[in-house]
């Protein structure tokens, strides 16, 4: 989560968490390693190369990897949203007029599902693309701001108590 923030060294997320940086240094190389984490550059610090790393750009958790992974991820990605939104309605930045807020209850059948994923892949793609057309536009005009938001896509099966 923190590395969805920005860039950071595993000595910096060590700090930050708490943490022993042989923790970090192992979980960074896995992360790296299911490519949700990219090395950003590396900078020369007494003698020894310090690695920069951030978050893969719209990473989703392939079907292929370890349930206990995609289910870890999710649930921190959840946590993280969770606390932005309390933080984004809290304050006065959501006094923005075109901020947007909707929770829509579907019942579909699979093949419905799986269409509603494919939707989900191309609004993703074209978001993608906007940011990139945005950033070339700021770096245009020079006086452009970017407007730092967020988009939370959820698409997940309701959980159905038992009877």
């Amino acid at each position: 989560m923190l590395l969805s923030d920005g860039t950071r060294t595993p000595a910096a997320i060590a700090r930050e968490l708490n943490v022993r940086i042989e923790n970090v240094s192992y979980h960074v190389r896995v992360l790296c390693e299911l490519e949700l984490i990219e090395l950003v550059r590396t900078t020369p610090v007494r003698g020894a190369l310090e690695h920069h790393y951030r978050a893969c750009a719209g990473v989703g958790l392939a079907d292929d990897f370890p349930l206990h992974v995609r289910r870890d991820v999710n649930q921190g990605v959840v946590r993280d949203v969770i606390g932005g939104l309390i933080r984004a309605f809290a304050g006065e930045d959501h006094a923005r007029d075109d901020a947007h807020l909707a929770r829509l209850p579907i019942e579909v059948d699979e093949q419905g599902w799986r269409e509603l994923d494919q939707r989900v892949e191309e609004l993703l793609h074209r978001v993608r693309q906007i940011q990139e057309e945005s950033v070339a536009r700021t770096r245009r005009a020079r006086h452009a701001r970017m407007i730092s938001g967020e988009l939370v896509l959820l698409r997940y099966p309701r959980h159905q108590a038992r009877a």
